[in-house]
């Protein structure tokens, strides 16, 4: 009997240090840098882990792979002078509401006020399904997060890109993204 239970607990670790060995690594360390443009008017805190590969009005950066899997981030900026930001706003966000790509379309509050406006903002999350069908997105699957921003006499697309698995449930890759999100905020323009 001693024989058989001890052989039943050798088996219960080796199982154990097998499912211990086979959790991945942590990609991301949790360090970031923060990164702000004063020229385009906006700052946000990166993760270590991504390189910046260009600025300015497309301000790009490439990430760790993550399930065998590229990420990036990127930022357009585009200038609306003259455009009151709710207006931008309201028009793009009934229109993403209607757009069956987008999902959990959600208004953002962002503090403050940029030339004496209101800053708009809200997020929203690629559709699962592939585009054009109504089939589910597999595991390596392109998917995105999106945060637009309106202010500063501009529009703002921020999108954070890897995996539709990457970006599952309880995965890493959607907390390092949220905390990007969060960290995203206008800046006065200066020349």
């Amino acid at each position: 009997m001693r024989i058989w239970w001890l052989g039943f607990l050798l088996f219960l670790v080796s199982g154990l240090a097998t499912a211990q060995e086979t959790q991945p690594a942590s990609v991301f360390s949790g360090k970031t840098q923060v990164y702000e443009d004063k020229t385009t008017g906006f700052r946000l805190e990166v993760p270590v882990e991504f390189q910046l590969t260009g600025h300015g009005a497309n301000t790009t950066w490439e990430g760790p792979k993550v399930d065998d899997f590229a990420t990036s981030l990127f930022v357009n900026v585009t200038p609306m002078p003259g455009v009151h930001p709710q207006a931008i706003y309201d028009g793009v966000v009934r229109s993403k509401k209607a757009d069956k790509t987008a999902v959990d379309v959600r208004q953002i509050k962002m503090p403050g006020k940029l030339k004496g406006k209101p800053i708009f903002a809200f997020r929203y999350i690629e559709s699962p399904k592939k585009p054009g069908t109504n089939e589910d997105k597999s595991s390596q699957d392109h998917h995105r997060w999106f945060l637009y921003v309106y202010g500063n006499d501009a529009a703002y697309e921020l999108c954070m890109a890897g995996s539709y698995q990457a970006l599952g449930q309880g995965k890493e890759l959607p907390e390092v993204y949220l905390r990007v999100l969060k960290s995203f905020q206008l800046v006065e323009i200066r020349p």
